[in-house]
């Protein structure tokens, strides 16, 4: 051993390592001198093998305080190992991993004022622009290395020079990067740029760990000059080489993911927000930031106005420019600004967004060039609108985990299949759904009939079963022209000819040819159902369901059933209501709901509870129980005015994907529903309309009493395809109830009917009560109607009172001398094209109903109205 400790030359490069690796552990156990070590071997630092030069760093390793003073020399030649290219590229790679090592044991060994003079050789650290790539990524790992001790060596206060120090660490920051700035140029996948933000990372959080006792703090790194140096090269350099933008949010990305850095990743995003969006140039090129645009709005930090703004005149920019020439521009560009506006309905509050992301949604439904990019975002404004925010926003992340789960084997596969037996058991809970789900009438009927009167149809049984044929086809004019090609007609006999005319020869006098000419002109307004739409009649109803049942049967595993108050309660979207009926009433069309929150239960307290509904209706007079119902609309088109039943089913999703369907409970549709006004001539002007209605109700009690008084005239409908006769039946009804109650009810349910009122006594009242208005009000003395009318010459006798015996007679306890105040006339149309009316002759104690109509089987029902109306 001596021998070689006299002679080191004599063993090689591997035997040097062997037989240090023997001595060191021998010397330290015997206690021995190291500098005879040192003396012996140091030389070996200046040779041009690796072995010999990492014995001579292992043994400085070990006896630190032996080469107090030669730190400085040992770390100037690993330096110039790593400059010198003649040698090979692995030894000067290694030179840095030994540099970077001591470094380290330096930087954790406290004494960093001790070896300020080696820290100082950072500043030669810099990697030549000719070094090899892998060269310039350790090289630059060693600046960013450096940078940290500059920030202890500020730390410890030397000197004073705490200002020159940070302004040292930026500079080094800058000019180190200057030997990779190619790759701004490069592709965005190139080696060097991967390099250039690998440095990014270890200047920015070289000296943060991840371990929860990290002394450094947020707002120190926050704070310092690099993290501010580093944001505004990242949006200068987002700004100037938009190839780089996916590689800045995949840096950004890597922050965001980090659980100790992410604060960094949200503070970068801000400071694009704020200086970034303002200067972006609105043109094609802006598409290109639409990924950093994406990660802008995930951050619920950033307010969402600038990046709305901006996308609002992005979306200007594509309708303007778009032409034949655009191709798929517009629909790639418009989809993915959708895109983005999907990601901020995911994580802001929709009261946040609403305003600009309604104005940007609606101009996109309105006027983007792409059908497609229009019914999307007329289903996210759809959405915004309907529903609130926190089912929203599990709405949309569900929709993405359905997708992501359990993706199909072919790649272009978007959906999953579910199983029979998930469609088995769907069907099984969806049996008894009207139990827990309703759908009722917002205003209830005044007579719920619980029947309904079909008529056979009549000749050889091809017509459809109902009321006799009220529209048929109006007979075609023969030309004169066509006379000479018809040989049949011309040679036809003159009496065949003359027996086809059956309409009997009548003398016209000036008041039945005014009342034609009234009920033409009525008639030539109604349209004819068989070939344009006929009167609508809706029917107003709301839906609800109740949490507690349906949490029961379709489970409570949804990702809100976790919160508190509103937000917790369950929701079916997508609500799509089916109507059909076995009546008359015409295609009936379906009823959506895009979202519909369940009633809580009784004790759930959340009236208490402050909403925490993202959007808060305008109406301050809507009743809570409103917030859990929604409205819906049943549109009828009767084809005779009769009552029915419509039955609904239910088709709709719940939170957790299933499909819910079923028969919620029938609609009964009662004759009251039919009551419509007449329609009005377009020239009739606003103050001649009860004039209007008072002569129609006129020339229809005619047309509805004695058939001769306009026999067979059949009247042209809208259209001029179709015409209708008028077939007029009448009947009476005895109604033994006071002035005063009769009054209230025809206010309350017959005031838009009500034509004209006739009497002094009950003109004063009913204008008193000041609900009926607009309408013909008379007294006896100047009524010429009632004068030409036998119905109701009786008027100062009573009402009329039928008997059927002796003994009928003496128990009728009704005093036929009291006084008669007056009368009302009642138009009501009945869709499609018939007509009651009413004249109800108004007593003290009683009241004597006479009805016409040209639909006698409504009378049964009228009747039951009747006695509802006033009896109830």
């Amino acid at each position: 051993m001596a021998f070689l400790l006299e002679s080191p030359q004599l063993l090689t490069p591997s035997g040097m390592m062997e037989f240090l690796g023997m001595v060191m552990p021998m010397a330290v156990a015997l206690e021995l001198q190291a500098s005879m070590l040192k003396v012996q071997f140091f030389w070996m630092i200046y040779s041009f093998d690796p072995l010999s030069c990492h014995a001579v760093l292992a043994m400085y390793s070990r006896f630190l305080d032996v080469f107090d003073g030669q730190e400085g020399e040992i770390f100037t030649r690993l330096l110039l190992i790593s400059k010198e290219t003649h040698h090979y590229l692995v030894f000067r790679l290694l030179a840095l991993h030994w540099l970077l090592g001591l470094l380290s044991k330096l930087m954790f060994s406290g004494e960093v004022g001790k070896y300020k003079s080696i820290f100082e050789l950072g500043l030669r650290f810099y990697p030549a622009v000719f070094d090899p790539l892998a060269l310039k990524a350790l090289k630059l790992d060693l600046l960013a290395f450096y940078s940290i001790c500059l920030d202890r060596l500020k730390l410890e206060s030397f000197s004073g020079e705490e200002v020159g120090i940070g302004k040292s660490a930026a500079k080094l920051f800058e000019d180190g990067l200057v030997s990779v700035s190619a790759f701004k140029w490069l592709p965005p996948w190139s080696t060097e740029t991967a390099v250039a933000f690998r440095a990014f990372h270890k200047f920015l959080i070289g000296a943060s760990s991840h371990s929860d006792n990290d002394p450094s703090t947020t707002r120190t790194l926050m704070d310092s000059t690099i993290f501010h140096t580093l944001q505004g090269m990242l949006v200068d350099m987002t700004l100037q080489f938009q190839r780089l933008v996916p590689v800045i949010v995949s840096y950004t990305d890597r922050l965001l993911g980090c659980q100790k850095h992410c604060w960094l990743g949200e503070r970068l995003l801000q400071t694009v927000d704020e200086l970034l969006l303002p200067n972006v140039k609105i043109d094609y090129k802006l598409s290109s930031y639409l990924p950093i645009f994406d990660r802008i709005a995930e951050n619920s930090t950033i307010p969402p106005r600038g990046l709305l703004d901006l996308l609002d005149k992005f979306m200007v920019f594509l309708v303007e420019k778009h032409g034949p020439d655009t191709g798929l521009k517009s629909w790639s560009r418009g989809s993915k600004v959708l895109g983005i506006c999907r990601t901020m309905l995911k994580h802001h509050h929709s009261s946040r967004l609403f305003l600009g992301l309604s104005r940007l949604l609606a101009f996109t439904c309105l006027y983007f060039p792409d059908l497609e990019v229009r019914d999307n975002a007329r289903i996210y404004l759809r959405m915004l609108i309907c529903i609130p925010g926190v089912k929203l926003r599990d709405l949309l992340n569900q929709g993405e985990q359905l997708l992501g789960i359990s993706p199909s084997s072919h790649s272009s596969s978007f959906f999953n299949v579910h199983s029979p037996r998930q469609h088995y058991q769907n069907l099984k809970k969806s049996r008894n759904i009207s139990a827990y789900i309703h759908i009722e009438r917002t205003k209830p009927l005044l007579v719920k009939q619980t029947w309904s009167l079909s008529l056979l149809p009549l000749g050889d049984g091809s017509a459809k079963a109902g009321y006799l044929e009220s529209i048929r086809d109006s007979d075609p004019l023969v030309d004169i022209r066509d006379l000479n090609d018809n040989e049949n007609l011309l040679t036809a006999p003159e009496t065949e000819r003359i027996c086809k005319s059956q309409e009997p020869l009548r003398v016209m006098d000036s008041k039945i040819s005014e009342i034609l000419e009234i009920l033409r002109r009525h008639f030539s307004c109604i349209p004819d159902f068989r070939h344009m739409p006929g009167f609508k009649v809706r029917i107003s109803c709301h839906l609800r369901f109740e949490s507690e049942p349906f949490n029961h049967i379709w489970g409570d595993n949804s990702p809100t059933s976790q919160l508190d108050g509103v937000d917790g309660l369950p929701a079916i979207y997508a609500t799509v209501l089916q109507f059909s009926s076995s009546a008359p009433y015409g295609p009936i069309p379906s009823y959506r709901i895009p979202c519909l929150l369940g009633e809580p239960t009784r004790n759930d307290g959340i009236s208490g509870q402050s909403v925490s509904l993202d959007i808060v209706p305008i109406e301050d007079g809507a009743s809570e129980e409103e917030s859990f119902r929604a409205p819906v609309t049943i549109d009828l088109e009767p084809q005779e005015p009769t009552p029915g039943l419509v039955d609904v089913s239910i088709e709709a999703n719940a939170e957790n994907g299933q499909v819910i369907r079923g028969q919620l409970q029938s609609i009964t549709v009662g004759i009251e529903d039919m009551f419509l006004k007449a329609i009005i001539p377009s020239d009739i002007a606003e103050d001649g309309i009860p004039a209007y209605y008072s002569r129609l109700f006129n020339a229809l009690w005619e047309a509805c009493g004695t058939p001769s008084n306009i026999g067979r005239e059949t009247f042209q409908l809208k259209g001029q395809k179709g015409v209708a006769a008028i077939s007029g039946t009448r009947s009476v009804k005895l109604l033994e109830v006071p002035a005063d109650s009769l009054i209230r009810a025809t206010e309350q349910y017959l005031a838009p009917f009500v034509v004209s009122v006739i009497g002094e006594p009950l003109v004063n009242m009913v204008k008193d009560g000041g609900i009926i208005s607009n309408i013909i009000w008379k007294d006896f003395a100047s009524d010429s109607f009632l004068e030409s009318t036998t119905s109701v010459t009786g008027l100062e006798r009573g009402p009329l009172h039928l008997t059927y015996g002796d003994d009928d007679e003496s128990r009728s306890s009704i005093n036929i001398s009291k006084r008669n105040m007056g009368c009302f006339f009642v138009l009501i149309f009945l869709p499609p094209r018939f007509h009651l009316l009413l004249q109800m002759e108004v007593s003290d104690l009683s009241t004597l109903v006479r009805i016409r109509t040209d639909y006698w089987p409504c009378l049964a029902y009228v009747d039951d109205y009747l006695e509802g109306l006033f009896l109830a």
